[in-house]
Formats: structure tokens, sequence, C-alpha cells
């Protein structure tokens, strides 16, 4: 059922999302019938517009009646909850142990998807499943983002749709210090191309010594790619194990020693920082720069795997509040169960 779930998805994005609010009123119907709608609506924390949609819906399929007492499930809807109720519980306790940790947190919003991206090729795809959602629902006509590279960030692209409008993709900065499919480069193309988008490239080694920087950002072609990095209205990027990313980027010894001596548990966007959130080391990159996220809109935060916990849980720390978290199971639980227990040592 979750492989006709994640097919599904990439033609209708918000799928889940719909089917799990319009089994929330089926079944809240069930328990409280006859129901009002004014009253439904208040038990759920829905816009009566939005509920009305849904009543509609269901009525359309005879799932429920409204009668002038009040809303009741017919036998057809109790025959579908009973079909769905099971698989329904998973993504609902999901959807609670994002919104409770977020509770904690306080950014815009945390997904959580089953499972653990360290031990399980298919939790890892259902975070690209998830991401490729979010970020589709996001997305309008003449849009920009720009993406990172990476592990977590190439798992969204397989997962995107072919949109009606036009979408621009950019990577986030160089990264040919990188294995290929988990360069930007390569993920934007990749996107560009499910999605019917256009995309840009920066081909520029992702750590540079202060005169080839300045160098570099003076090249027109460069100047232009920067120009739509810079003004990006969504980001999606990755959260990475310090020293296993500056093991991957080659980074020189004497640095990996200093991330070590500094006790560096994360890197996002070319900072290094340690459980704290304070940055213990920057990389000098082409590209987007940490003090360009606060102005975008939307934040989109892909990383899971319980080895991650660390670098996770650091980020959050300094995560703008437009970020939305996109996370598993095994990462949430362990995070909560910090927060609840010893907030002050996450």
């Amino acid at each position: 059922m979750d492989q006709i779930f994640a097919v599904q998805q990439r033609l209708i994005p918000d799928l889940i999302e719909k089917m799990q609010r319009r089994f929330n009123v089926l079944s809240t119907i069930q328990s409280e019938q006859p129901i009002g709608r004014r009253t439904l609506a208040e038990r759920l924390s829905l816009t009566e517009r939005v509920l009305r949609g849904d009543v509609e819906s269901l009525k359309a399929e005879h799932l429920i009646e409204i009668l002038p007492k009040g809303m009741t499930i017919t036998h057809e809807g109790e025959n579908v909850l009973t079909v769905l109720s099971q698989h329904m519980e998973v993504y609902n306790d999901l959807s609670a142990l994002g919104s409770e940790l977020n509770k904690w947190v306080g950014i815009r919003k945390i997904i959580v998807v089953k499972g653990d991206a360290d031990d399980s090729q298919e939790t890892l795809s259902h975070l690209g499943i998830e991401a490729s959602r979010y970020l589709q629902s996001l997305l309008r006509a003449e849009a920009t983002v720009t993406v990172t590279g990476g592990s977590s960030t190439a798992s969204i692209a397989e997962h995107l749709a072919e949109l009606p409008f036009h979408v621009t993709f950019t990577p986030a900065r160089g990264g040919l210090g990188e294995d290929m499919i988990h360069q930007a480069n390569f993920i934007v193309a990749k996107m560009a191309e499910y999605t019917g988008g256009h995309y840009e490239t920066l081909y520029v080694p992702d750590q540079v010594s202060e005169q080839t920087y300045l160098s570099l950002i003076e090249e027109p072609s460069i100047r232009s790619v920067l120009h739509q990095i810079k003004s990006a209205d969504i980001v999606v990027h990755g959260i990475g194990n310090a020293i296993k990313m500056a093991t991957r980027r080659k980074t020189e010894l004497a640095v990996r020693e200093l991330l070590r001596e500094k006790e560096a548990v994360g890197e996002a966007f070319g900072y290094y920082y340690d459980k704290k959130g304070n940055i213990v080391y920057k990389v000098r990159t082409i590209g987007l720069q940490r003090e360009d996220i606060g102005s975008k809109k939307h934040i989109i935060a892909v990383a899971g795997g319980s080895s991650k916990v660390e670098a996770i849980a650091a980020y959050l720390k300094i995560a703008p509040p437009q970020t939305t978290l996109i996370t598993d199971e095994k990462v949430a639980k362990q995070l909560l169960k910090a927060y609840a227990f010893d907030n002050n040592n996450i």
C-alpha cells in the first residue's frame, strides 16, 4: 500500500495530507455522530471553508449523510474507515510526533517519516517523497529553488512530478569535490528534468582560497548564477555529520583536526558547528552563504538517520523560523526524548 501511495503522490503531491485530513473528519463523525459542521471544525482545528470541501467530497462518495440533526457516517463510510484505519494510524502517529517535537523546536513545521534512514534505503526514499511533496506544494510560476548537494537532497529529485508552470533550480554552491550524483549541479539538473523546469549550473570547486574566491565571483557567468541563487524563494538543504562531511570533501588534515578539537558535530551551507550551535569553522565557498538564508521565504532541511541526531539537534538551535525539517522517526524520537528529559544537554 505504501508503494501505491508513493506513486500516487507523484501525480497528486498533497495526496497524503488530504487523505489524512479526510480520514480524521470521517473518524470524528463516526465517534461523535450526529455532529454539526461548526462543532466538527472546532474539534479538528479546521477552517469552515476547508471542512466544507472535505464534507462535500465525503458526501459525494456516499461515505456520510447530512441530516438536520447533524452529520452521520454511512455503512460504506464504516467500511472505508476499517480498511484505512491501520494504515492511517501510522501517519497520524508520525504527524503527532512531528508536532510534539516542534513544540520544543519552534520552527515552521517538522515532518516525520517511518524508520531510520541509516538502516533502510526505503526510509531514505520516503524522506525524498515527503520532501518532494512538500516542495511541490510551495512551488509557484517563476519560482527559483536553490539546492545543496548530498544524499538527502539527491533523494528528492526522482519523486518530483511535471509542473504546469516554469520553475528554475540552481545549485546552492559549487561542488566539484563530491561524487557526481551528490553534487548540487547534478541534482538540480534532475529536478529540472522531472518537473519540466530550467536549471543553472555552478562549475566551481566546493572550497577555494580567498584569492580564488575574489577572482571567480567577478566572472560574468558566475555572477549571473550567484544572483539567481541569492534571489531564490526556496532553499532545500541537507544536514551533515561534521567529520564525515569534511572527509567526503577531502578537507585538509589540519582542518579536520581543528574540527575535532572544536568538537564540531554538524555541517550545513559550508559552516561547521558544535552541539550548542556555535560556528567553529567556515569553508570559503562560492554560492549561498549563511547570511543569505534569513531572507528566504521557505527553507526545507532534509536529514535522517540516527547517526545524524547530534548534527540535526545542533542545527535546530540556529535554524531560521521559516525552516521545515523533514526527518525520520528514529531521529524525531531521540530528539524528543532529549528535549523532554534534558533540554540543556542536547
